[in-house]
């Protein structure tokens, strides 16, 4: 499918859940919100990251057009796939990258992104082995986009790597956005290119192939014929990956009154046991382990001071924690109703455990202790 800059603009005006990003005269398009529903139409579905010059309105770098998961779409449905051959490629746990020819020299992009860190390894990569520099070139002056997959310990997300690489994942032609990997995979190779797995074959049999697999995010179903606008893509992950991705999903995003809720009621060690990201994993552990035991601190110091009038007892508690934890928290204010009241159940000798779990998850939730 052929496309321009004024086209793609023309699809997505008034559309605030996509957004262009300029740089001196390129302009890159991609999405704000992901959703099967946003991509109603091919061109929004080119919109992931694709560049174009701003002067020509040409096409300058094409990474993958939108496709969907196993079932997450009308045309991934299982039912659909079953019996028919595909080609089926490991699908890499990194970061996308696609290059570009600024003034001569190769640049890497990501798909929102014309500098980050990723790109900078990338980059980096591609500096330190002249052959793949060359070989990206040659591609690019001849009108096509490669497409990478970055993978580092330094970028880890579910899958832990123990090497950094640039591995080719595709390549499309920058015009019609024809993909051509398959057809011109040997050649590809001789030019020093390093490709992802591949197999060949049917859906269920490659479904039996991941069931039980570890350390793999799973694999790229390819229908191999060239179809207008573009020809299927499936992402087909592992049960193992969806169980890491999601502990990982849950943890990077999980406010921290709903980290100590789950310590609450039991279940942080079963989600921090399926995480494979170590330094995620570490911090939020960290992270919990300082809330458990500024709450159990308080917990001894409301029982400490049940004996003093109310207001030196608050004063004593505030003090002591302040003195314990001041420098671990960027917000630490103990609401001084919730103390006095704690206070009134410990000279009554009432359990106070129950009360200010429930006031602490609520001081973490409206912003009051902030690690």
């Amino acid at each position: 499918m052929k496309l321009n800059l004024e086209q793609a603009l023309k699809e997505i005006e008034g559309n605030r859940l996509f957004k262009s990003i300029r740089n001196g005269e390129l302009v890159k398009l991609s999405y704000r919100y992901n959703s099967p529903k946003l991509f109603d139409t091919p061109v929004k579905r080119e919109l992931r990251g694709i560049t174009f010059n701003a002067k020509t309105g040409k096409v300058v770098s094409r990474p993958y057009h939108k496709f969907f998961n196993l079932n997450e779409h009308p045309e991934s449905e299982r039912e659909r796939l079953l019996g028919r051959e595909f080609v089926f490629r490991e699908k890499l746990d990194g970061t996308m990258l696609h290059p570009l020819l600024v003034d001569g020299e190769v640049k890497l992009l990501t798909q929102k992104d014309f500098s980050n860190p990723q790109i900078e390894k990338g980059e980096e990569l591609l500096r330190k082995s002249p052959k793949l520099l060359k070989a990206t070139r040659e591609l690019l002056e001849k009108g096509y986009t490669p497409i990478f997959e970055l993978i580092s310990p330094q970028f880890q997300l579910v899958i832990p790597y123990d090497r950094e690489e640039l591995l080719l994942t595709e390549v499309r032609e920058n015009e019609t956005g024809r993909y051509v990997l398959e057809e011109r995979e040997e050649e590809l190779k001789e030019m020093g290119f390093k490709l992802p797995r591949k197999e060949v074959g049917r859906l269920d049999e490659l479904e039996r192939k991941v069931q039980e697999a570890e350390g793999i995010e799973g694999f790229v179903l390819k229908e191999p014929v060239h179809k207008e606008p573009f020809p299927l893509f499936v992402k087909v992950k592992s049960p193992w990956y969806h169980k890491a991705h999601y502990s990982f999903t849950c943890l990077h995003n999980l406010p921290s009154h709903k980290l100590f809720n789950l310590f609450l009621i039991g279940k942080s060690d079963e989600l921090f046991s399926n995480l494979t990201n170590r330094e995620l994993k570490e911090r939020r552990e960290r992270e919990l382990l300082k809330l458990v035991e500024l709450f159990t601190f308080t917990l001894e110091e409301i029982e400490k001071s049940r004996a003093l009038p109310l207001e030196k007892g608050v004063e004593r508690i505030k003090k002591r924690v302040k003195e314990r934890f001041g420098s671990f928290f960027k917000e630490l204010s103990l609401d001084e109703s919730y103390l006095k009241e704690a206070l009134r159940l410990a000279k009554r000798k009432r359990s106070t455990e129950g009360f200010w779990k429930n006031k602490f998850y609520l001081l973490l939730k409206h912003g009051k202790i902030v690690p």
